[in-house]
């Protein structure tokens, strides 16, 4: 482990595994890890995280069936490429403001969600439904997941069938991740607003409403960049 990296915080015993698996995401993140990394292993993260080596082996599988991470029988676990494959073209936005990233990510979105009405199977329909009400399941216990965020993302682009957006739109979202993560002060309580627009984005989908996916998008979208622009 670099002297650099930031280090796993100790997390709450309510709903553990999830919080886990949220502070590894957010390790995962806030590192700049890439395909192929390496993460600590299991007896280092919980000493980081103050738990059980049986507490993180859960949190780890919750990552893998979410497709963020897998685990190498003896040698360890690796952060998963989401797009499957290695990009061919990478480049780097520089020196935009925060409305021209605004403007950019709701263009891409808008047309992420157009293809997932229109390219996606009925079972993967289901699918982001579920995900979106398991979202609503911890919200009415007032718990947000990133991973379960994450989840409901990666889902909603891998339906559309366009890995340029969604490498696109995934490089535009982590940076206002970590935007708010260095927040002080700041908890996951800030994004349980969204929650429900979830649902009624997935609903919509499922449903070919277009308006109605189109205005939950812009719901979701206008209050993640309201935090940053409060911020400022």
């Amino acid at each position: 482990m670099k002297k650099t990296d930031i280090l796993l915080k100790p997390v709450e015993k309510d709903s553990l595994y999830l919080k886990i698996s949220d502070a590894i995401y957010s390790y995962i993140k806030l590192n700049n890890l890439q395909p192929e990394d390496k993460l600590p292993s299991e007896r280092d993260m919980a000493a980081m995280l103050q738990t059980s080596r049986n507490s993180v082996r859960e949190a780890l599988r919750i990552l893998e069936d979410r497709g963020l991470i897998y685990v190498k029988t003896g040698s360890g676990v690796f952060v998963r490429d989401p797009y499957g494959e290695n990009r061919s073209i990478t480049f780097r936005l520089t020196e935009c403001t925060t409305e021209e990233l605004q403007e950019l990510q709701t263009i891409l979105d808008h047309q992420a969600v157009l293809n997932a009405i229109s390219r996606g199977t009925s079972e993967e329909k289901e699918n982001l439904i579920s995900i979106a009400s398991e979202l609503m399941e911890k919200y009415s216990h007032n718990i947000y997941s990133h991973t379960l965020d994450y989840s409901f993302h990666t889902k909603l682009y891998e339906m559309g069938r366009n890995k340029s957006i969604h490498q696109v739109i995934q490089g535009v979202r982590d940076t206002r991740f970590i935007q708010r993560e260095n927040e002080d002060g700041e908890n996951d309580s800030i994004w349980l607003e969204t929650v429900p627009q979830h649902l009624q984005l997935a609903q919509a989908i499922s449903q070919s409403n277009t308006p109605a996916a189109l205005a939950a998008i812009d719901e979701i979208l206008e209050h993640g960049f309201s935090l940053i622009n409060h911020s400022k």
